[in-house]
Order: structure tokens, then C-alpha cells, then sequence
């Protein structure tokens, strides 16, 4: 964990999902971390958020092409 960084807080993992997928397909990995209980509170993200993480060399290129999506 100390090699990554968050990218981004969500308000649900469908939104966080797309993100991943946009920057795999830019070839950067990336992963999600949300505390809802294996998806079966899916509520709970709204109150904690589901965090995008990249490794720490990847964070800037990843920044850019997130910020370049009109609405996520």
C-alpha cells in the first residue's frame, strides 16, 4: 500500500469502476478500495466512498486523463 496513491473518491463503485477501466485501457492498473462489506452494503459507500488508487508513478498521467473526463 505504501507504493500507491488515491486517485480519486467516489460516491459508488459503478463510478469508480468506469474510472478503472478508462485508465486500463490507457494501460495504467489501478485498483478499488471500498469498506461495503463485499458489495453487500453497497449504501455505505456514500458515507465513507469508494477510493481509486494507482501506484505512486503512475498518479500524474492518471490525474491528467480522469480530469480529461467531462463528468466522473
Amino acid at each position: 500500500m505504501e507504493n500507491l496513491k488515491t486517485l480519486k473518491i467516489f460516491n459508488s463503485r459503478i463510478e469508480a469502476d468506469i474510472a478503472k477501466s478508462y485508465l486500463k485501457s490507457n494501460n495504467i492498473k489501478s485498483y478499488i478500495l471500498a469498506d461495503d462489506a463485499g458489495s453487500m452494503y453497497p449504501s455505505q459507500d456514500l458515507v465513507v466512498g469508494v477510493k481509486l488508487l494507482v501506484n505512486k508513478k503512475d498518479f500524474e498521467q492518471a490525474k491528467k486523463l480522469i480530469s480529461s473526463i467531462k463528468k466522473i
